[in-house]
């Protein structure tokens, strides 16, 4: 009896889908991402530089949160989201992440601090057990760099820290987060001695006002003007509980295009310090540039070299903002008398 030799098996064909079939797939995958995320892509529009684009965006998208708002879908997704331990309706960029809790509102006891406004520097309190200083750390990103370092260079025996710094923030775009309101609070609830400020990094477009409005368009003659009065204004609330404060200027950056601009931000700001009193300009520029005026990412001191920035070239590293506050510190010392044994300098 012969063996028949059973037939090879046919190879598994897979079943390829049209390409016109994979097209709508995606496409509809893509217009439900969109339905669904509708509300968190015109925040982050709204967050975004004024210009050509940003417009599209919000025309785009505002009638779509219209409907999803409706329909209860805008209710579904932030509730999932809320159960993924995540805040929909955070503005974008965590810009709360970082920051300390404020006193609570003052119900009625005076402020130890003057209120009428200094027509000229004075002395920085002296600290005492039973009252700390109060330093308020304020800005951006940069800020936030700051405040953190502030942690550990400032002495808590003598020294109460208010990390108060929000990335992406600045003073062009009130309708996105609304510093002179802010700064306000600052002042009437945390009653700082000293307030350190560093912002302008997003300040490059346009000025809006709180409704979202443009003020001034960016690359025209008046936006300087228009700025400085930011500026001054912000500066002004800074200091109007008494407080002293120094703007820490922007520091130089490795793309030399934007020089000119942070420069124009710097004079503006040292502008602005040098006419009101008890406000003071600390130069990081000259300070962290390099011996030609170039950009370097580390800062000699003597015999000892040390990196200070971040490899995005804008930031600095841990050192480097620690180096920050201990110079404005210092700085402070020499404007203000601020007590060197706060920071131990």
């Amino acid at each position: 009896m012969s063996e028949q030799t059973p037939p090879p098996h046919e190879p598994l064909r897979r079943r390829s889908m049209p390409a016109g079939r994979a097209l709508v797939v995606v496409l509809v995958t893509l217009a439900v991402w969109g339905i669904l995320y509708a509300p968190e892509l015109r925040r982050s529009a709204e967050a975004s530089d004024v210009g050509t684009r940003r417009s599209i965006s919000m025309a785009l998208l505002t009638p779509v949160v219209w409907v999803t708002d409706r329909v209860g879908l805008t209710a579904a997704t932030d509730a999932a989201e809320r159960l993924a331990g995540r805040d929909p309706t955070a503005p974008v960029g965590n810009i709360d992440a970082g920051v300390d809790a404020l006193p609570p509102a003052p119900t009625g006891t005076p402020s130890p601090h003057q209120t009428e406004p200094p027509t000229h520097d004075t002395k920085i309190r002296e600290p005492t057990v039973d009252r700390q200083l109060r330093v308020a750390i304020v800005g951006d990103s940069l800020a936030q760099g700051i405040g953190y370092a502030a942690d550990s260079v400032f002495k808590p025996y003598w020294v109460e820290v208010f990390k108060q710094g929000r990335i992406s923030t600045g003073l062009a775009r009130p309708d996105f987060f609304n510093w002179p309101d802010q700064m306000q609070t600052i002042v009437e609830r945390a009653d700082p001695d000293l307030v350190l400020i560093m912002l302008g990094e997003n300040d490059n477009q346009g000025l809006l006002y709180p409704d979202g409005s443009l003020e001034q368009d960016i690359g025209t003659w008046e936006w300087a003007s228009h700025y400085q009065e930011r500026v001054e204004r912000f500066a002004q609330i800074a200091a109007s509980g008494g407080a002293h404060v120094v703007w820490i200027g922007l520091p130089n950056e490795p793309d030399k295009g934007r020089w000119d601009f942070i420069q124009k931000q710097n004079a503006i700001f040292q502008t602005v310090a040098d006419e009101l009193p008890n406000v003071s300009y600390f130069d990081t520029w000259d300070t962290f540039a390099a011996p030609d005026g170039g950009y370097s990412a580390f800062y000699r001191d003597g015999n000892k070299v040390r990196e200070v920035r971040s490899p995005d070239g804008v930031h600095f590293n841990t050192d480097g903002y620690a180096l920050v506050v201990e110079k404005a510190a210092q700085f402070a010392t020499k404007g203000f008398d601020l007590d060197p044994k706060t920071y131990g300098g």
